[in-house]
């Protein structure tokens, strides 16, 4: 007798919860064996997020993700791939063509000649050092994901795949790096060598899976080809892993014009948005259907944006017209992003591009782009800046052989708090200075 829908729902969380409180993964295995052919991808999601919803945190999720795949694995229903994605230089293309390279160098290259180290050809460490510094160029691979492709899940209410999956990339790096420093010691431990490489392959690879899988089938349903194309415009700020830059893409007009989003899948996955802003203190659907208005709104009045551009903003001291304003905002050398009192992004600026950013974050809730474990640190900066307990957070640290310095500032106009001003700056260069010049 077939299940129901809710059947199929209640047993599929039955499990993931069995894999939770008893972790016997054969056990799992037959239980989903006994009970499915297959499921879908949307099945498997709306389970994790009622784990979270039940209390579960997304780290805990997060633990569990490399096993839930493993025990889905070969039974999660084929999804037709959109013509779309099959085009040189759409983004999807791009990240399967990453995977394709990343997958030959784990099982090609790095895993063969780690066997062939451990059986004494020791010539074989320089092959092994050179493929785990290619592996850590996965680094930009995931960091295009995180900032393009995940804040568009999270608009459109699919939160709960981001939130896990984010965790497990940082994990992933922190594995290959480990990898990587045991690999360039004069004389490695062969055993933990064995034990590094080996674990950061497998994740490599189980996230190669969760990504063509799961990831890109939840998009299909409902990221547009404008929302793709946004997604293209961020890449040249993060590079590509492994591959060549591809060729240029963006929607033909025929495809923007045919596109017609499914208002119930939006639906369905908006009807966790509620749930999402409660845990995190954000307003995610309001702020999205304000963005969605003003885009469309833009749209309608296109020739107006032009026609700002010879007005004037009236400041303290001095005026400037909007073209003027626009052009300083693009040269400033470091990166500034203000939110607003209701902890909606809405600005980024700049030309330090030491962060990557989104157009997709923008209208996006402040704490829903950032991963949970750093949720609460946000926050509490918000808090502190909102109820005056101060006026300024500023923070500075060595990254990538780079040092940064960022502040978060409070504006406020005539005692009312509007909002948080963030400025980045890589003061590399300025630390390095000495001396003095006073002339050309």
């Amino acid at each position: 007798m077939a299940l129901s829908l809710k059947e199929r729902q209640d047993k599929i969380l039955q499990i993931l919860r069995f894999l939770q409180e008893d972790g016997d993964f054969d056990q799992a295995k037959s239980m989903f064996q006994t009970a499915f052919d297959e499921v879908s991808v949307k099945e498997i999601t709306e389970a994790e997020r009622a784990l979270i919803a039940s209390g579960l945190p997304p780290q805990e999720i997060q633990n569990l993700c490399t096993v839930h795949a493993e025990v889905f694995r070969g039974a999660i229903g084929e999804k037709e791939e959109l013509p779309a994605f099959e085009k040189p230089g759409h983004p999807v293309h791009t990240l399967k063509q990453e995977n394709l390279v990343l997958t030959s160098l784990v099982n090609d290259a790095l895993l063969p000649d780690l066997d062939k180290f451990l059986a004494g050809k020791k010539e074989k460490l320089a092959a092994i050092r050179q493929e785990l510094a290619d592996l850590s160029q996965i680094h930009k691979h995931y960091t295009r994901k995180e900032i393009s492709m995940f804040p568009l899940m999270t608009k459109y209410g699919i939160t709960a795949p981001p939130q896990v999956m984010w965790g497990v990339d940082d994990d992933i790096r922190r594995w290959i790096k480990e990898a990587k420093d045991e690999a360039d010691k004069e004389q490695p431990d062969p055993d933990l060598l064995a034990q590094k490489i080996k674990q950061a392959a497998k994740e490599v690879t189980e996230m190669i899976f969760k990504e063509e899988a799961i990831m890109i089938p939840l998009l299909a349903d409902v990221a547009s080809p404008l929302d793709w194309q946004a997604v293209k415009e961020d890449e040249s700020q993060v590079g590509y892993c492994l591959i060549n830059p591809p060729v240029n893409w963006k929607p033909a007009a025929k495809e923007i014009a045919d596109f017609k989003q499914n208002p119930e899948t939006i639906a369905k996955w908006n009807a966790q948005v509620d749930l999402f802003a409660q845990n995190l203190g954000g307003n995610e659907k309001e702020n999205y259907d304000r963005q969605v208005a003003v885009a469309e709104g833009e749209k309608a009045n296109g020739e107006k944006d032009n026609q700002l551009s010879s007005l004037f903003v009236d400041f303290a001291e001095g005026r400037l017209r909007v073209d003027q304003l626009r052009a300083m905002f693009s040269v400033m050398p470091f990166d500034i992003a203000f939110v607003d009192d209701t902890d909606t992004i809405r600005f980024f600026g700049g030309n330090c591009g030491f962060y990557p950013h989104s157009k997709n974050d923008l209208g996006m809730n402040l704490f829903s782009i950032h991963m949970p474990k750093s949720v609460s640190k946000v926050k509490q900066i918000v808090d502190d800046l909102r109820t005056g307990k101060k006026d300024k957070h500023e923070f500075w640290f060595e990254i990538r052989g780079r040092f940064v310095y960022i502040q978060y500032i409070a504006v406020r106009s005539e005692g009312k708090y509007l909002g948080v001003l963030e400025v980045l700056q890589d003061a590399t260069y300025v630390r390095s200075l000495k001396g003095s010049k006073k002339d050309l």
